[in-house]
């Protein structure tokens, strides 16, 4: 896989994290009343304040981006090599006379389903039984499914995991706030304000980490089912194709 898919997969993580910095820039402006003195910490500021605050959720929240990129990654790489066409496959299969030039045509097949199928025409090229070459077909498509699913649960988790450590770090966050608020009244409304946005970054980042997430999970799960689908078609006629071969 080249760069360029790579960055294609990364893409919405790096979309979601600049309209985070834009939105934290908004956030940085000058206050609006005419006797305000203080500027408004500007968004890096704020967001280091935020990261080595206990309990360091946008630190934990960083390390789960660079994770699911990671993840995100070495799927849609995956899934590229593992995408191909069974039916195009059944084709040249069909074309063949004998079992050593369907092992022959077979012998560069892409994909999931090519590899199943390679194993299936390499069994009954080396003299199995029918129903023994559709065995070793399940076990073949078994051990293709495994990779299919491989990183899909923690891409799953990270989609639920993230915000909920944005939400802890904003509750943390809100309730040093309102401790202020406790201590000293409401003699200077901004801290408070100040308070309360720096707690919601962590609930921005863990959304901005979650939602393209979500996205690619989905992308991710629609392909193994679209493989699976291609492979078991495949498989099938092949079995048709054999079973009719050992009866001539």
């Amino acid at each position: 896989m080249r760069l360029g898919s790579s960055r294609t997969s990364c893409f919405p993580l790096l979309i979601f994290w600049a309209v985070l910095a834009v939105m934290l820039t908004g956030l940085s402006r000058p206050a609006l009343a005419q006797d305000a003195v203080m500027v408004q910490k500007n968004a890096l500021a704020m967001v280091w304040d935020v990261a080595k605050t206990p309990p360091y959720v946008l630190f934990v929240l960083v390390l789960c981006s660079v994770f699911t990129v990671t993840l995100l990654i070495e799927r849609f790489m995956y899934y590229r090599s593992a995408t191909g066409s069974a039916e195009e496959l059944i084709a040249k299969i069909k074309q063949t006379r004998t079992i050593a030039d369907a092992l022959a045509a077979t012998e560069h097949a892409p994909g999931a389903a090519g590899r199943v199928i390679r194993t299936a025409i390499q069994a009954a090229h080396d003299g199995y039984k029918p129903e023994q070459v559709e065995s070793l077909a399940e076990s073949a498509a078994t051990k293709e499914l495994i990779s299919l699913e491989r990183f899909l649960p923690q891409i799953d988790s990270m989609v639920t995991l993230c915000p909920l450590l944005g939400l802890l770090g904003t509750t943390v966050g809100m309730i040093k706030s309102f401790s202020i608020v406790a201590a000293i009244g409401m003699s200077d409304p901004t801290k408070l304000a100040g308070g309360i946005s720096e707690a919601l970054v962590n609930t921005a980042a863990g959304l901005a980490v979650a939602i393209p997430a979500l996205f690619a999970y989905n992308y991710f799960a629609g392909k193994k089912e679209a493989i699976l689908l291609d492979m078991e078609k495949g498989v099938t006629e092949l079995m048709v194709i054999l079973d009719s071969s050992a009866q001539r």
